[in-house]
């Protein structure tokens, strides 16, 4: 996982939140939980001048990328552990995620592990090996005590997935900053909405395909 400095100017930004708003009726609920709304989403168009704005933040880790994919995204609850499976079709395609912070706020933040699945059938197994073999298996850390991890609690096993994973990083946001990682390393949100005065949190999100894998 790479921490990212100066990725995009705060009137970049702004560009980004008017076309959100601009482009309100546009956009779709990308994942739903137990009936309950995680996130809506706004594709970037390509044709667009914020699109040129992706297209220059990725030409800063990638030299010739052959697939960039960038949504607006808004969320209203946090997501739990994921991976992100834009791309994986292609089996011998590299899939990096980048997200970058519209604004600074400490709570919000990605959490990052080493551990990886292709696709999210290969996510469903590794879950529920972990599951069936998690009493055999020590804790390799506490951070379900340190972050803001409570929405990934598994009741089936009484016990926190997080907790067996081996952290890559943590990103917090501040404005002009991001972070990039492989899109098969397991990530979540934290849970930002045990602090009361948020009612949403926004990110611009980009997935890139790359026919060579990178260092992050």
């Amino acid at each position: 996982m790479l921490l990212l400095d100066q990725l995009i100017s705060e009137s970049e930004i702004q560009m980004f939140k008017n076309y959100f708003l601009d482009n309100f009726d546009k956009k779709w609920v990308n994942w739903k939980l137990d009936g309950n709304t995680i996130d809506h989403r706004l594709e970037i168009d390509a044709e667009s001048p914020e699109f040129g704005v992706v297209r220059r933040i990725v030409e800063t880790n990638f030299s010739n990328p052959i697939g960039i994919w960038s949504a607006y995204q808004r969320q209203v609850n946090p997501h739990s552990i994921h991976i992100d499976d834009y791309g994986s079709k292609y089996p011998d395609i590299f899939r990096y995620t980048y997200i970058i912070a519209m604004d600074t706020v400490p709570e919000f933040k990605a959490i990052v592990w080493k551990e990886t699945c292709w696709n999210n059938d290969a996510l469903h197994k590794f879950v529920h090996k972990w599951g069936n073999s998690r009493r055999f298996k020590k804790t390799l850390s506490n951070i379900s005590e340190i972050e803001d991890l409570e929405h990934t609690y598994d009741v089936n096993q009484q016990s926190y997935l997080a907790d067996y994973l081996t952290l890559d990083g943590i990103y917090s946001y501040k404005i002009g900053t991001g972070c990039l990682f492989n899109a098969t390393q397991l990530h979540c949100t934290s849970n930002w909405t045990k602090y009361k005065k948020f009612s949403h949190r926004e990110l611009l999100q980009i997935h890139v395909l790359n026919s060579t894998p990178i260092e992050c």
